[in-house]
């Protein structure tokens, strides 16, 4: 594990992104315009880089989005593996590449939606940023092992003063706005304690170490050197392709691909920065079958004067824990469309209860809405660089905590996290 200081980090960031709000909805720095600016109703020509399973779905929502009329266009695709690029051009018609480098040589390309598996997380992002494009990047932010890659993430971001949007689509419903507004009216008092989940079960074929499609050949129709870019070089093995989840060399398995989704608006709603100290506990006990990751990973964060955070992701069961946020004098339960809110009566009395139900509904779609929106405004979008930043500080230390049965710390001022 790489510890650095952050003052190169903020010297590089600071002035972007220290004047501006860390969450979204914030404009950016008057001098932040592009280089080339997206008028209000010019299309906005857009590149997949990555066209597996998530790559597919970000197709679909872009082509959503403009058969509904959002101006908005699929003019280049990449994949390393053939297959799947014929696949993703005969299906948006856009000109495709092998080679994801080429697509950011084009000045006409004003954003790329990233999906390539985490390990291609922060090259991709910085390489595009440093090209003059806006980036869509699926979650993780980047790979769990370092986070100088975060780091660099954000410096990068805020260099070439460019837009972010992460992954996390559940952030898109208006449900974690209009509660994170009632909590800092004081509706549950000091808040304590959090909670949520993303409990699965059953054959999971990306999860699967056997998985194999028939058709891959690295000899024919897949670049595996350059699939596997920064990560250890290997012989080919279609299961660290085909469930590259699994294998610690591309991911953080459940922990870094469920967990997001669940962190990402507790994080945003409750305002919670970065976590003082964190530890990760789970293990395989029931998938031994060649993977390398847990099957049910728990992580617990700690954060200054409050709340702690319980988090739980698992493979081999699926009985989820809900989506809590405790304060002294109520305590919030909450789904992706409404939160209800009971009082503490033991604090309260008879103080009646509230139910909030969510003005926006969360998508896929509405979250590339919220990314389009921002690349035309230069505004920071809901689940912005700095958000993934102060998400990943928890899951890399998450992660290391698990492996070696350490809690680790974190220190804001020097970005530093270390084993207590």
């Amino acid at each position: 594990m790489t510890e650095i200081s952050r003052r190169e980090f903020l010297q590089q960031s600071a002035a972007a992104a220290g004047s501006v709000a860390l969450l979204g909805g914030s404009a950016l720095a008057a001098d932040n315009a592009p280089a080339k600016p997206v008028s209000p109703n010019e299309v906005i020509r857009i590149a997949t880089i990555g066209c597996g399973g998530m790559g597919n779905a970000h197709l679909g929502a872009l082509t959503n989005l403009k058969n509904s009329g959002y101006p908005v266009e699929i003019v280049a695709v990449s994949d390393v593996y053939q297959v799947r690029l014929d696949a993703a051009t005969a299906r948006t018609g856009a000109k495709p590449y092998s080679d994801y480098r080429k697509i950011l040589e084009r000045k006409d390309i004003d954003a790329v939606s990233v999906a390539a598996p985490d390990h291609w997380h922060s090259r991709i992002t910085i390489e595009a940023a440093d090209a003059g494009k806006d980036v869509y990047c699926e979650k993780p932010m980047t790979h769990w092992r370092d986070l100088k890659e975060a780091q660099d993430v954000v410096a990068a971001i805020a260099r070439n003063k460019r837009v972010m949007q992460v992954g996390t689509q559940f952030v898109s419903s208006s449900l974690w706005e209009e509660t994170g507004s009632r909590i800092k009216s004081g509706a549950i008092g000091k808040v304590i304690h959090a909670q949520g989940s993303d409990m699965r079960n059953g054959p999971i074929g990306v999860y699967d170490p056997k998985s194999n499609d028939g058709q891959a050949d690295p000899t024919k129709n897949l670049d595996w050197k350059m699939w596997l870019g920064p990560a250890k070089k290997r012989d080919w093995d279609p299961g660290r392709f085909f469930a590259f989840r699994s294998f610690w060399d591309y991911s953080g398995g459940c922990g870094t691909d469920f967990l997001p989704h669940i962190m990402t608006p507790l994080v945003r709603t409750m305002g919670l920065g970065f976590p003082k100290r964190v530890s990760g506990t789970g293990g395989q006990y029931q998938l031994k079958d060649g993977r390398e990751v847990p099957d049910i990973f728990t992580i617990t964060m700690e954060y200054a004067d409050g709340p702690s955070v319980l988090l739980i992701a698992s493979l081999a069961n699926d009985s989820s824990l809900p989506w809590v946020i405790r304060g002294h004098t109520g305590t919030i339960t909450m789904d992706l469309g409404k939160s209800v809110i009971a009082p503490q009566k033991a604090v309260t009395g008879e103080a009646p209860g509230e139910e909030i139900v969510a003005k926006r509904g969360w998508s896929l779609e509405e979250h590339f809405r919220d990314f389009l929106d921002c690349v035309k405004v230069r505004r920071k979008p809901r689940s912005n660089e700095m958000l993934g930043y102060q998400v990943m500080t928890a899951l890399h230390m998450g992660i290391h905590s698990y492996q070696t049965g350490r809690s680790m710390a974190f220190d804001q001022a020097t970005g530093r996290a270390r084993f207590v």
